[in-house]
């Protein structure tokens, strides 16, 4: 498990290899978790600065392309 924190709140995630991020050209989205901002539930935004932390270490593997509404990136974890 590695601990991720989200620009959009101050909260820190904890993320296994079940987890992924999105770029969708605009930000980088941690897709496979949210959490409860007034009546809505919210996907956490991690920040450029967060997000090359995690590729210099080694925890993001290959990005992949996914067709969803666009074509976005998405990156998984390995982490143990």
């Amino acid at each position: 498990m590695i601990e991720v924190k989200a620009s959009n709140t101050r909260r820190k995630f904890m993320c296994s290899s079940k987890d992924k991020i999105m770029d969708n050209g605009h930000c980088y989205q941690l897709v496979t978790q949210s959490f409860l901002k007034d009546w809505f539930d919210v996907t956490p935004v991690i920040s450029k600065t967060e997000f090359n932390r995690l590729m210099k270490m080694g925890i993001l593997g290959k990005p992949y392309k996914r067709k969803m509404m666009t074509e976005v990136t998405m990156y998984d974890f390995i982490v143990d």
